[in-house]
């Protein structure tokens, strides 16, 4: 699993109000547009290590703990 789809399928888990608010949170701290954190979902840039760690924060949790690029 690359770490796009740990991304898209955590986001996917989420309630629809829920994965609105997640997405903002994540927007926010690592100041990125929404075009950005969609193009990671999709897999059309990959996600910088930087970031995994600045989304592993919003989150909560280690979501790309099984991501192996």
């Amino acid at each position: 699993m690359t770490a796009n789809h740990a991304l898209d399928k955590y986001l996917s888990t989420l309630e629809s109000t829920e994965r609105v608010a997640k997405s903002r949170d994540i927007r926010a701290f690592c100041q990125i547009s929404r075009f950005v954190l969609s193009d990671w979902r999709r897999g059309r840039t990959q996600i910088p290590c930087l970031f995994r760690d600045k989304i592993k924060e919003v989150v909560g949790e280690n979501i790309f703990e099984n991501v192996t690029n």
